[in-house]
């Protein structure tokens, strides 16, 4: 029983962290099923701080109000004036205590995703919480560049300067089955396993890409079937033979 309630509040915890990170958690934390009431729980929160704050907020508008009249009111200045004016702000209460005190700031976000988090639960797409997963967001997507940037750098490493691209037979190759082979020293984008490749004077269809260590260097190799026949071409790119190869 203990360990169930433990259970229950790191759920309605963790049901604030990014979705995708829900799938790591212990299967013993119900984040799911914790979700709906995590967001209910946070729009209580909201409200339990908003309400008094705003009244608070409102109540100093409203003593500046009186204030500012009565101030006014001995110097013989436009009363009537003033008052609607500074009425009007004081009607605008619940803005600058929204949008400017910290105590608003904070009732909105809570409000904002303890909603947004709550509903999500009930109609089962559940969600967490839209800063946090923002920030997640920025930061998984910052931290796989990297990683994409370094493994480009390795494998341009590998593959040495960028030459010209080779075409030799499927014997040379040692891959039967095609009418030629193209060998590149980098992966061409687009070209994939059965991707039609259209020529000056003809058109191939792309076999299974293969790469291979040649002379100590990383190099991608394309076998191409001749297209001969009417299967319907769904995708292509185009391709300029070698000037060597013609």
């Amino acid at each position: 029983m203990r360990g169930d309630l433990a259970g229950l509040i790191l759920g309605l915890l963790a049901a604030w962290l990014p979705y995708h990170r829900w799938r790591r958690l212990p299967h013993w934390i119900p984040v799911e099923r914790a979700a709906f009431v995590s967001g209910l729980l946070t729009v209580l929160g909201g409200a339990a701080i908003g309400i008094p704050g705003f009244l608070e907020h409102a109540g100093a508008n409203v003593s500046f109000l009186n204030q500012t009249i009565v101030t006014e009111a001995q110097r013989n200045a436009q009363v009537n004036y003033n008052r609607g004016l500074v009425m009007g702000f004081s009607g605008l209460s619940i803005f600058t205590f929204l949008f400017v005190t910290p105590k608003g700031l904070l009732t909105l976000y809570l409000l904002g995703s303890g909603s947004v988090r709550a509903g999500g639960a009930w109609f089962g797409d559940p969600v967490g919480d839209p800063i946090l997963t923002g920030i997640d967001y920025l930061v998984a997507g910052r931290r796989a560049r990297r990683r994409d940037d370094r493994a480009r750098r390795e494998r341009e490493t590998l593959e040495g300067p960028e030459i010209p691209d080779r075409l030799v037979t499927a014997a040379a190759a040692g891959l039967p089955g095609c009418d030629v082979v193209v060998v590149s020293s980098r992966r061409k984008h687009g070209w994939e396993n059965g991707v039609v490749v259209l020529t000056a004077d003809a058109a191939y269809r792309i076999g299974q890409p293969e790469e291979r260590t040649i002379a100590g260097r990383l190099r991608t190799l394309y076998p191409l079937i001749e297209h001969k026949d009417f299967e319907a071409i769904r995708k292509s790119v185009y391709y300029d033979w070698p000037i060597r190869s013609r």
